[in-house]
């Protein structure tokens, strides 16, 4: 089993606010919520504990209720971080080899790829940590303030969570610290005292942890962010009996393309285009559970990304897509397929850019052996409209 263990103790002193941090708002919900969600999405983690002070439980539990998270438990903190990153340890019921990620509760920004990739190096390498490497040059300075040496910043990563270790690794590594009297700056340092390897890998900058009034204001204008999204998708003609369909648009006397759904290229897409903006995956993770049930339709796939963006607070701002192909020839169809997408995507059809090229044959899809379709997408805030 995979444990999550998510940090909320803190006082936040350098945020110089009454109101603890974690509950500050952030995209109209606490900032805890954005640390939460993604391991109460993730499939791969199977429990939460959350690690609260005494004066936050009730404000804490709030959070909890009321966006139903299933996964989590409640547990009170120690004085110091690293206190009440034990307490939660010492109540899981783990086996050696189960996996224990520690988050912080102010860290708002984690993603479910971020963490799957935790876990499993953690369970390849026994322990594993995200960080980013440091892009200014670093200095040691003594107490008088002059410098002793220039370290080499190539070797050096600034730390973030989730970090991560096998349960008996990090039991054995917080057990020695506590006979040495030995506080760490994280959890990782701790193994690294048993003589244990740690394996760190790269995380984006904007999985950073919220610390001061500047930071909360700089997560605040990453949400508020346009987003941009690009997606591909290319299929062959086929040589059965189908028919061609894109765009949501049948297209008369043509072959039509390879697929288990429609084919409709231009929409798969896309999907891709939407998903990747909103920080979704690739079509084929949605699109395979409903094409198994036999819904074959491609615009109804395009509904359950648009459904994604919605529920990100954005909406499309302007969608342009590229066709290459040698066939079939679309001038005549170009007005009604950008009609059938802006229906779809609810905007109007002005917002749609379509371009078609052969490029001039050099391609399989120049030759006209199938079709090949990129789509870019701009999203902006429905408060920014």
């Amino acid at each position: 089993m995979n444990y999550a263990i998510i940090v909320a103790a803190g006082k936040g002193k350098r945020m110089d606010s009454k109101v603890n941090k974690i509950l500050m708002l952030l995209d109209d919900k606490p900032l805890l919520y954005h640390s939460i969600r993604p391991f109460e999405e993730s499939a791969l983690i199977d429990k939460i504990y959350l690690i609260g002070n005494k004066d936050d439980i009730l404000d804490l539990n709030s959070v909890i209720n009321q966006n139903e998270f299933k996964k989590v438990e409640m547990i009170e903190g120690g004085e110091e971080r690293q206190d009440s990153v034990y307490n939660g340890i010492r109540l899981l019921d783990a086996k050696d080899d189960d996996i224990i990620l520690i988050h912080n509760g102010a860290n708002p920004f984690i993603s479910s790829e971020l963490i799957e990739q935790v876990v499993n190096n953690a369970k390849v390498e026994g322990a594993c940590a995200v960080a980013y490497r440091a892009k200014d040059t670093v200095k040691e300075v003594d107490e008088e303030g002059f410098v002793l040496k220039t370290l080499d910043r190539r070797r050096l990563w600034q730390m973030q969570t989730p970090q991560a270790a096998k349960y008996k690794l990090l039991v054995r590594a917080f057990v020695k610290a506590y006979n040495d009297d030995y506080y760490g700056t994280d959890d990782v340092e701790l193994i690294e005292r048993t003589g244990e390897r740690v394996k760190i890998i790269e995380c984006g900058r904007e999985n950073f942890k919220i610390t001061t009034p500047w930071d909360l204001k700089h997560a605040r204008s990453l949400f508020n962010a346009d987003r941009v999204g690009i997606g591909l998708d290319s299929h062959r003609f086929t040589n059965e009996v189908k028919r061609l369909i894109l765009g949501g648009v049948e297209i008369p006397e043509e072959k039509g393309l390879e697929a288990n759904s429609d084919g409709d290229v231009i929409l798969h897409s896309l999907f891709n285009a939407l998903s990747s903006a909103v920080g979704g995956k690739s079509l084929g993770f949605y699109a395979d559970p409903l094409c198994n049930k036999g819904i074959k339709d491609s615009s109804i796939y395009l509904k359950v990304v648009l459904d994604m963006v919605k529920e990100k607070g954005f909406k499309i701002n302007n969608i342009g897509i590229m066709v290459e192909g040698k066939k079939p020839r679309l001038e005549r169809h170009e007005e009604l397929i950008k009609e059938k997408i802006a229906v779809i995507c609810g905007i109007d059809s002005s917002k749609i850019g379509l371009t078609v090229t052969s490029g001039e044959g050099l391609s399989s899809f120049g030759r006209g052996e199938g079709i090949q379709v990129y789509s870019i997408v701009s999203l902006r805030r429905e408060d920014g409209a």
